[in-house]
C-alpha cells in the first residue's frame, strides 16, 4: 500500500510540474508520454490535464497526502485547513482527478474505491465547510 500511496503522490505532484514546464506538448500527450515511468492515459478532451494541473496547484502536498491517504486507505480527511482547499478547489476538480486516477493501469482495478473515497472526501468538506 505504501508503494501505491508513493506512486500516487509522485504522479500529482508532477503533474503542475509538468504543466509549468511543458505546457505546449502537455496540451496534445502523445501514447509515449509517461508521468514518472506510469504511461500517461489519454486525455478526455484538449486541455484536460492543463485543468487537473490547475486543480492540484489549489491545494498543497501535505493536503495532497491527507487525499491520497483517504483514497487508498479509506481513512479520514480531519484536516479542516485541507478540506477548505478541497471545496475551494470544487467538485469538477474532484471528479476530474479522480476520473484521471482510475484511468491509470495500475489503479483501475480500485477505480471503484476511488470514486467512493473521492466523493466522500468532498462530501465531508462540504459539511464541515457549512458548518464553520
Amino acid at each position: 500500500m505504501a508503494s501505491t500511496l508513493s506512486i500516487l503522490l509522485f504522479v500529482l505532484g508532477s503533474i503542475s510540474m509538468m504543466v509549468m514546464a511543458q505546457e505546449e506538448d502537455f496540451e496534445n500527450p502523445t501514447p509515449s508520454d509517461t508521468w514518472f515511468g506510469l504511461p500517461l492515459p489519454p486525455q478526455p478532451r484538449p486541455g484536460y490535464y492543463k485543468y487537473l494541473g490547475d486543480c492540484i496547484d489549489k491545494t498543497t502536498k501535505a493536503c495532497g497526502v491527507n487525499i491520497a491517504k483517504t483514497i487508498f486507505e479509506n481513512g479520514k480527511l480531519n484536516d479542516p485547513s485541507c478540506c477548505r482547499k478541497v471545496v475551494e478547489a470544487g467538485y469538477l476538480c474532484n471528479r476530474a482527478l479522480s476520473y484521471i486516477l482510475a484511468k491509470f493501469d495500475k489503479f483501475k482495478p480500485q477505480a471503484a474505491k476511488i470514486y467512493q473515497n473521492g466523493n466522500a472526501i468532498y462530501d465531508k468538506c462540504i459539511v464541515d465547510a457549512s458548518n464553520m
